[in-house]
């Protein structure tokens, strides 16, 4: 009876000592795995493809046209986390210095001119664009809801927020080329700058007149996570689209908006 004694506590007193060690660990019978860290931070980087829509006219002169359309290609850098107060939803915010250029073109009426020394005039045809810089420095907080769990390390999810931007800086570059004929140059009487021989006339290179400093946009898409190094770290592809509220200039109907192709990298700490 005492050796039978003996024989219980010992197992108890291991069994009491296993089970703080498996507590420890985080799991326990019923719950085998390891809760996923309810933080996460990472840095993040994209391109983007930007929209500049509405019309603007940099030089306030009626034969100066309105720029109606532009597009271009921009890119981001940054950081990002993630807090995940339930299984199925988290809060993400970012903050990144963000690129968003855009190019204009035109082509003016073409006109009938008369070359030195020829007695037979020829079409004259002129395009002139304007070359959009535009840099920003971004604060967004996304809501992010998981919708699907593919496999075991991918997962679908949706997000969407408001974004805050500060505008480091705006620029313009605008210049008119005579495409036709080839062997003209401009006759420049108002001393401008010119480029090409004379092909081509500078007629503003600087910063965007009456541009504003602050930005207001919403952004929404969806992101599918992976695994990386045996799930050390999470690497979130996304797509999404950010509709600009706020105008570029205060004078005129310049909207921005934007498809950013955006992938996070972030880790448990």
């Amino acid at each position: 009876m005492k050796f039978l004694s003996a024989t219980l506590c010992a197992l108890a007193i291991g069994m009491t000592i296993g089970s703080e060690i498996t507590l420890a660990q985080g799991s326990n019978p019923l719950d085998p795995t390891i809760p996923r860290s309810q933080v996460l931070v990472g840095p993040t980087v994209g391109i983007t493809r930007n929209y500049h829509t509405g019309g603007f006219r940099t030089i306030d002169d009626p034969n100066c046209p309105v720029f109606e359309q532009g597009s271009g290609w921009g890119f981001l850098v940054g950081m990002t986390a993630e807090f995940q107060p339930s299984p199925n939803w988290s809060i993400i915010p970012r903050i990144c210095y963000d690129t968003r250029p855009g190019q204009f073109t035109q082509n003016l009426p073409d006109a009938q001119v008369l070359l030195p020394g020829a007695t037979q005039p020829v079409n004259q045809t002129v395009e002139t664009s304007s070359d959009i810089t535009y840099s920003l420095l971004t604060a967004e907080v996304l809501y992010k809801y998981e919708i699907a769990k593919i496999t075991k390390g991918l997962r679908l999810s949706v997000q969407a927020g408001p974004v805050f931007s500060y505008v480091l800086g705006g620029k313009n570059r605008q210049v008119q080329d005579l495409i036709e004929p080839q062997n003209a140059r401009f006759v420049n009487q108002e001393q401008l700058p010119e480029e090409n021989n004379g092909r081509r006339l500078i007629l503003f290179d600087g910063d965007i007149p009456e541009r504003e400093s602050i930005r207001f946009s919403l952004k929404a898409g969806a992101a599918v996570e992976v695994g990386l190094f045996g799930n050390a770290w999470i690497m979130c592809p996304g797509v999404f689209y950010d509709y600009g509220l706020t105008q570029v200039t205060k004078a005129e109907n310049w909207n921005l908006n934007s498809i950013l192709f955006q992938v996070d990298f972030r880790r448990a700490f």
